[in-house]
């Protein structure tokens, strides 16, 4: 499998608070990969670390091969441009929607084509057509998000993430903020984006989503990858204490009833 992103020995230090310490991953293409732990682990910071809404304090982020930023005098120096170009690759969606109160749906998902990608007008039109329907709320273009459920500015602002055609997609509690009843309609476009091959790095508590999506699953504690391996590895038979206890404090998790014929 092609290897989309590369992460080296990164370190992030907030001051004195050291929150990752050391991460090693590599996530290949059309690959699912889910990070589970307790508050504070470190798993959000990872994130904005990826997408460099976080500047790393060392480590390399490799992107489809290549090294972000250039090492200088023993640091490693990242230009503005060069972040920017690399947001535009990688998607992020966050807890919150975060969508322009005063645009429609449609407007939302081409905003990013447009300022960004530089796009004309007929081609943003087009992309944010085509994601809207992907996450099935074409028939929602004209509406504003003050007159969408929670669910459906989610889906929306997934939709305008993709709407950048990124190399990877990462989702960062994107169903925390949701009503349960809400949470399942997320949960399925997130499903059906694996399905079709997109590569994912996901935060999430939902460990049933997580057991029947990833094809990966990592647990961090206190800034460190603990245990890793395949959901049934990490899910059902955990090895370290830390992830026992963590799993034990989310008992609704079940595995799939089996199937009889």
């Amino acid at each position: 499998m092609k290897e989309v992103l590369r992460i080296e020995g990164l370190h992030k230090s907030f001051a004195e608070l050291e929150v990752l310490k050391g991460i090693d991953l590599s996530v290949d293409k059309g690959e699912t990969v889910v990070l589970l732990g307790a508050s504070g682990s470190g798993k959000s910071t990872l994130l904005r670390c990826v997408n460099f809404m976080e500047i790393p304090t060392s480590g390399r982020i490799h992107l489809e091969g290549k090294a972000i930023g250039s090492a200088r005098n023993g640091r490693i120096a990242y230009g503005e441009r060069e972040l920017t170009q690399l947001r535009s690759r990688v998607g992020m969606v966050f807890q919150h929607f975060n969508l322009f109160p005063h645009m429609t749906a449609l407007e939302n998902v081409m905003e990013g084509p447009r300022t960004v990608l530089k796009c004309d007008a007929s081609e943003c039109r087009r992309r944010g057509e085509k994601y809207l329907d992907k996450v099935g709320l074409g028939w929602k273009a004209d509406a504003y998000p003050a007159q969408l459920s929670g669910g459906q500015q989610q889906r929306i602002a997934i939709a305008r993430a993709l709407a950048m055609e990124p190399e990877i997609m990462l989702f960062d509690e994107a169903t925390s903020a949701l009503d349960p009843e809400l949470v399942g309609e997320v949960l399925e476009t997130m499903k059906e984006l694996a399905e079709e091959g997109m590569t994912m790095l996901i935060v999430t508590h939902e460990l049933g989503f997580a057991y029947t999506v990833a094809d990966k699953v990592l647990f961090l504690s206190e800034g460190s990858i603990l245990e890793q391996g395949t959901p049934a590895e990490v899910l059902t038979y955990p090895r370290q204490d830390a992830t026992k206890n963590f799993l034990r404090g989310h008992n609704m998790f079940r595995l799939p009833e089996p199937q009889i014929d």
